[in-house]
């Protein structure tokens, strides 16, 4: 196969959101070597995606000492250098997204027209195997997975206890935030998403989950985003019952009526 370069130093939910694009080079042809933060290398995020073949690590451009702007020319300068060795190149730095689907301004970005934007996750037969003994044997009546605390977004930090305490039926809590009584996070991000998917109830904030929840069609009770971001909203509205937005509810969407209808109700309460 042909072989392309992509820059794209973002977070591990952008990187779900790239898979439309890594399938449709694919698809074309070309397997993809991609730069990107060394946290998406760690969590084996992509290891058994088809679409990419090297990852290689670059600095997170917002917390380098060089400071944003001086980084980025570094990083730029070295993926312009390497680009001369494919077949296909291209950058997506989001800068100056603004309110667009970052899905739809990865794609301008490369210069690629995305028809199919279906997210996906990779999970190996190993870990789906060894996550559902791990459910089987603990949690056997099912549990609610809860996201809410997010080390690398903070003003997303929501303590939802009270809510799920009130919202939901009494079952365990699977807490995979930082701040979580119980952190559940391996050397492989998929063990969570397995977690996530087999969840009775999901209570996010705005994170990699929410992306991998879309991505595996899974519905989510809740999502908490800590000020408006729509461009990172689920593409797919009708996996989202609940969203909270700085500090207010402003999408409730009921499972069913009792006359066993759709609803959904657009509320501004605290």
């Amino acid at each position: 196969m042909k072989k392309a370069l992509i820059l794209y130093w973002h977070g591990l939910g952008d990187i779900i959101q790239l898979t439309p694009h890594l399938r449709h080079l694919y698809n074309q042809g070309y397997v993809t070597d991609l730069m990107c933060m060394e946290q998406t290398a760690k969590s084996k995020l992509l290891d058994n995606c088809p679409y990419t073949d090297e990852l290689i690590s670059v600095p997170n451009t917002w917390t380098s000492p060089l400071g944003f702007n001086r980084q980025a020319q570094v990083t730029i300068e070295r993926f312009n250098g390497l680009k001369t060795g494919y077949d296909w190149s291209g950058m997506a730095n989001h800068i100056g997204i603004g309110g667009h689907n970052k899905i739809d301004f990865t794609a301008e970005e490369l210069g690629l027209e995305i028809t199919d934007k279906t997210l996906e996750v990779f999970i190996s037969q190993e870990v789906e195997q060894g996550t559902l003994e791990f459910i089987n044997n603990e949690y056997p009546d099912g549990y609610i997975f809860v996201n809410t605390f997010v080390e690398e977004h903070t003003y997303h930090d929501w303590d939802a206890s009270g809510w799920i305490k009130a919202n939901l039926p009494p079952l365990p809590v699977i807490d995979v935030g930082y701040k979580g009584a119980y952190y559940i996070w391996t050397d492989d991000i998929n063990d969570s998403f397995v977690l996530l998917r087999e969840a009775a109830h999901r209570v996010l904030s705005s994170s990699v989950m929410v992306h991998a929840c879309e991505a595996m069609n899974v519905k989510m009770d809740v999502i908490n985003y800590g000020r408006p971001d729509r461009k990172v909203w689920s593409a797919n509205q009708n996996l989202v019952l609940r969203i909270r937005e700085n500090g207010r509810w402003i999408k409730q969407k009921d499972e069913e009526n009792n006359n066993g209808t759709k609803a959904t109700k657009n509320i501004t309460t605290i």
